[in-house]
């Protein structure tokens, strides 16, 4: 875990003015606005572009963490912390990055009532769903002014939604991809007197072979493990499991009213089969297809054992770092399309704590770190891309790809564009994962009839509806 604390230095009779103020409210009733405590910090925000949060309370010190972005992006933190300053003084953000332990260390931080105020929390993980739901996150729709949202995709302000209410800021984003290790997927390549190219030690497949749907990977990985003896590193989104299902298996996970579960359907059976085939064919790496850290999944590839891997071109430079001899065998094809028919969702999110003493202060660095300023600023240092369109106006985005890594950035803004939530409210998430979680691996790992085991699963989810 990494600790910074930030603060701007304040005049000395802005440093009195503000000992004289009253304490803020605990909590804001409206769009943020100017009240007793904040008068110093909105008189200084009203003169800084980029600073479109009012009434933020002066004296506040909040806390923000992040989520595995330490030491690789330490300068980029600091120096948006002291844009922000500059936005908003007199404010002071204490800094930390916790990595494989982040929920862990934030759900013991809510259970001894000193969970940060500002919070990097996964989309993709359902992280934000999961803390919302659990009443921990301040709602963001009537306290966040409309000319604030209209900066983002409506589609990533409005994702994971929780009863309609949004509680999140969009932050980087990415595109999803599978990572191909060529070396195992096509095989070495060599060349002859003639200058002929021919491939040996691998499966013999081309890249335009890659299926574009996710159905067509259990046969992918069977001729990967056919033909080289390596499994393949595919992952189930175990925090998250209804909604995976939803994008990749089309399935209808609720009813309409909300009264009833109904994830054991004939979609919710084929989609759980796809990957009960895959166990039984030993053709997946059992430990990272159930793994709670997505890391495990791109360590194995990183380290070469893996023909491909589903992640974002920003993590790429994870295998330029730790493995550069493979970085050159790299290839990037478009994730395979669920039977939804939809792209995906958002990545990453900032959210604000449901109980800070500063809430406009909190709501100001999460749309600060998230503004379009400082997602250009992000994206031209690595592979992710910015929830808000005026960004790619600027013309680092049109430039031609040089590196790999930038192969989607010609594609981003289109694609982002599309990312839209389909997963309904889910009652009780994290009870109901676990029960379906259990079930998953029932049919897995035991043996036990996918329908079977996914009816035991909605009696039980069922039980927990009121």
């Amino acid at each position: 875990m990494l600790t910074r604390r930030f603060t701007a230095i304040a005049a000395a009779a802005v440093l009195a003015a503000a000992a004289c103020t009253p304490a803020p409210s605990a909590a804001p009733t409206g769009a943020p606005s100017a009240g007793p405590g904040a008068t110093t910090a909105a008189s200084q925000a009203a003169a800084h572009p980029e600073a479109l949060i009012t009434g933020v309370e002066a004296g506040a010190e909040i806390g923000f963490w992040t989520f595995f972005l330490s030491p690789t992006f330490d300068d980029y933190i600091t120096r948006t912390i002291a844009r922000f300053n500059e936005a908003y003084p007199d404010v002071t953000v204490n800094w930390e990055d916790h990595q494989a332990t982040f929920q862990e260390d934030l759900d013991n931080a809510f259970g001894a009532q000193n969970a940060p105020d500002v919070i990097n929390l996964s989309v993709s993980e359902g992280w934000v769903s999961d803390y919302a739901s659990r009443n921990l996150l301040l709602p963001l729709d009537a306290v966040v002014p409309d000319s604030v949202k209209s900066l983002y995709f409506d589609g990533l302000w409005s994702q994971q939604l929780v009863d309609g209410v949004n509680f999140q800021f969009p932050w980087y984003q990415g595109i999803n991809v599978h990572l191909i290790n060529t070396q195992i997927y096509r095989g070495n390549p060599v060349v002859d007197a003639d200058g002929n190219t021919t491939y040996e030690g691998g499966a013999g497949l081309t890249i335009e072979e890659y299926p574009t749907t996710i159905d067509g990977i259990p046969d992918l990985c069977a001729k990967i493990k056919e033909a080289t003896g390596t499994l393949c590193a595919v992952r189930l989104t175990v925090n998250d499991l209804l909604a995976q299902m939803v994008y990749e298996g089309n399935v209808n996970v609720l009813s309409d009213d909300g009264s009833a579960f109904t994830f054991d359907s004939p979609e919710a059976v084929e989609w759980l089969n796809m990957y009960v085939r895959m166990v039984d064919e030993r053709t997946v790496d059992r430990n990272v297809l159930v793994t709670q850290d997505d890391r495990v999944g791109l360590d194995l590839f990183t380290s070469g054992q893996a023909a491909f891997y589903a992640t974002g071109p920003n993590l790429i430079r994870e295998v330029r770092a730790n493995n550069p001899g493979l970085y050159g065998y790299l290839a990037v094809v478009p994730s395979p399309l669920g039977k939804s028919g939809v792209a995906g969702k958002g990545l990453m999110s900032i959210s604000v704590k449901a109980d800070t003493p500063y809430p406009n202060a909190s709501i100001a660095l999460a749309q600060f770190f998230t503004n379009p300023t400082s997602m250009l600023e992000f994206a031209q240092i690595v592979a992710v891309y910015p929830s808000t369109p005026s960004s790619y106006d600027d013309p680092f985005f049109s430039a031609a790809p040089v590196a790999i890594e930038d192969s989607a950035k010609p594609i981003a803004r289109d694609t982002i564009a599309t990312y839209a939530d389909i997963v309904p409210t889910i009652p009780n998430k994290a009870e109901v994962n676990e029960i379906v979680l259990q079930a998953i691996q029932q049919a897995l790992f035991n043996d036990v009839d996918p329908q079977q085991a996914l009816s035991d699963a909605v009696a039980a989810a069922n039980a927990l509806l009121p």
